[in-house]
This record gives C-alpha cells, structure tokens and sequence, in this order.
C-alpha cells in the first residue's frame, strides 16, 4: 500500500497493511527546543519559518516527518503577522484575539482576559480576528496540488486555531466568569461563542477553499478534558457548544466534502464521546492514557466501529521512562488500538524539550521494529 492508500483504509475502518503513522499534527509533534534538538540529531540543514508565534511548538517541518517515514502531511494556514497584533518586547506580545501572551522559559502563559468586563454591546463589537486579504497564504493551493499529484502522502488541513470555546472563551472572559455564564446560558455567553463560530467558519471557508479538495483529513480542536474528567457536563456541551460545532463541521464539510475531520480533545473525554461521535467527527485525538475511562481497549471495543483514534502513546510517564517502558508503550497501543483499521499512531501530545532524544527515536524505531 502507499501511504495514502494505508490512512485511507483505516478511516474506512478497513486493516491496511500496517497501521499508519500520524505525526506533526494538532498537539502531536514537537515543542520548539525540542524541534531543534532532533533536527540536529537527524543531522537536518536549514531553517524553516515559524508559522505562528506565542506557542510552545510554532514549527512545521516535514522534513521530520521524512526522517521518521510518516504517512500524512500537513497544510498549514498561516496567520497573518503570524498570529500576532502588537509584540511589546522579547517576552510580552498581543495575539490575534487581543490576549497578552508572556514569556516563561520556553513557555507562554496568557495573561490577560479582554473581554472579562464587557458587556453584550462591548462583545459584539470586540476585534475578532479576520483572515483579511489572506497574502500570507498565496501558495498554499498549489502547495497542496503538488502534495497530492506528485507525492503519495495523506493529505491534512491543520486546525486554523490551536483553540476554540472552551478555551477561547476562558481567555477572553476570564475561566471563572466563563464558565458560570456557559453553565447559565446567559446572553453574552451565547454571544461569545457565536462570535468565535464565526471567526472560525471565516478561516475554514478560506482555508478551504484553498485545499479543501485536495485533503484527505480536516484537522479541528477543542480540549474538553481535565486529568480527572471534564469541564463542562455532556448536557452542557449539548445545548452550547455542539449546535456551533456542528455549523464549522458543516463548513468544513462544504469545502472538502470527501474529508474525515479529526477533533483533539486533551483528557478525560470518555463521558463526551458519543456526543462528539453525534456532533460529526470521524477520528479522536490524542487518546491521553492513564486517566479515568481512558482506557484505550475499552474505547476501541465500545467506539471503534463509529470513530477512529489518533494518539495513544502515553507522554507523561513512559516517553520519559526506560527503553523497555517505550517498548511496551508501543506494543500496547498497537495490540489495543490497531486491530481492524480505525487507528493512527501518534504521541497523545507534544513532545516536551525534558524527552531524551533517544526516547522520541526510540518511539518511531518500536514501531517499525515491534
């Protein structure tokens, strides 16, 4: 099989001839310094240009995913200005949606909520970011045309925003106000979110107008989860966040109607699974193991034959761990996840810059070897 043919066959829930790898996508890749590191150790030359700014993994370079014989690659929209309305200094900067970012180590926290005294008028007429002209991203459509006629990689449209509601919502809003209004269903709640549906629909629909009928997967993303369970009731997200859901899959669905959508969701999501299964998607990621009804053989026996997975390798203990717990990282995932189609092999997040080298090569080694 080729590598398209191998991803296409499990999202049909089909065995391919083995299971396919999946790796440089939504919260499944590589912090910045640990970018760097494995591009030296890969012996890679040359730079790539950052396509945003203000994350922890701000680089997509699929000379990496080369190196480590990767199935998919990705088609990443660029934000203007990289993401960025105002840098203050070295370690201070405004993003798109208005929220201080600042600088720790590596690491960026946000530290301002805009939005957390406004009222509905104040919302409505709040900046939302805009795709605009959109001359950062002239060459994405032959980008794509070439991928697909001249590779025989899976094509992926990434996430045009890392974030969506819950997020979004905390960081404008404030967390604490937020989500007393999201439980409440008050006005400017619904308002809120409504406006971030629509900047997301906007940059879907010029994204994919660009390379939505060259891509195999349209990657979308929303953390629902905590180590323990959620933060919101199933109820909650049924009657806030999955109509609005449902509107950006219905875009995405319009531009690339042959496309899978894959959603990432971070921690304990078991309880929302039939309602994300419902909402539209067709693969979950990252599968974060070791948390409450996260258990990866019970998820395949129960959904494996309405959802495919994408993750699975467990990034809080075993990455970091000995060779032998890698080996039995990989094993397990495969022996519980890759049976019958419906699974793609990935890390459960980004590989933080603490991982020895030898671990993340060891990770993509098992799975050829094991």
């Amino acid at each position: 099989m080729t590598a398209r043919e191998r991803v296409l066959a499990s999202l049909e829930h089909r065995q391919p001839d083995r299971i396919p790898v999946y790796f440089g996508g939504t919260s499944s890749f590589l912090t910045d310094a640990q970018y760097y590191r494995l591009k030296e150790h890969l012996n890679i030359k040359g730079d790539v240009m950052p396509y945003r700014k203000g994350h922890t993994g701000t680089i997509y370079d699929p000379r990496i995913l080369d190196a480590l014989d990767v199935d998919v690659r990705f088609l990443v929209y660029r934000l203007e200005d990289h993401g960025i309305r105002e840098v203050i200094d070295e370690d201070h900067m405004i993003d798109e949606w208005g929220i201080l970012l600042v600088r720790s180590g590596n690491m960026w926290s946000r530290m301002s909520a805009p939005l957390k005294d406004a009222d509905v008028g104040e919302i409505r007429e709040y900046q939302f970011p805009d795709p605009g002209s959109d001359t950062w991203n002239e060459d994405l459509e032959q980008e794509a045309k070439n991928l697909r006629e001249q590779t025989e990689y899976a094509l992926v449209a990434r996430s045009v925003h890392s974030a969506s509601f819950m997020e979004l919502g905390c960081w404008l809003r404030g967390s604490e106000d937020f989500l007393c209004e999201l439980v409440m269903e008050e006005e400017s709640c619904h308002v809120l979110l409504d406006k971030i549906m629509e900047t997301q629909m906007k940059y879907y629909e010029v994204f994919l107008k660009k390379v939505g009928r060259y891509v195999d997967i349209v990657e979308t993303s929303e953390d629902f989860g905590t180590q323990q369970s959620l933060f919101l009731s199933p109820q909650t997200y049924r009657d806030m966040i999955m109509p609005r859901r449902q509107k950006i899959n219905a875009v995405i669905h319009k531009y690339a109607p042959q496309a899978k959508i894959l959603h990432h969701s971070c921690g304990a999501v078991r309880k929302l699974i039939p309602d994300l299964i419902e909402t539209g998607i067709d693969i979950l990621n990252p599968i974060q193991p070791n948390l409450p009804g996260m258990d990866a053989r019970e998820l395949k026996e129960e959904f494996g034959d309405k959802i495919c997975f994408c993750g699975g390798i467990d990034m809080q203990h075993a990455i970091n761990g000995s060779h032998q717990d890698i080996d039995r990282e990989v094993i397990r995932c495969k022996e519980q996840l890759g049976y019958g189609g419906g699974y793609f092999y990935s890390t459960s997040n980004h590989i933080q810059e603490d991982t020895p080298i030898e671990n993340v090569m060891r990770l993509f080694e098992d799975f050829q070897r094991l």
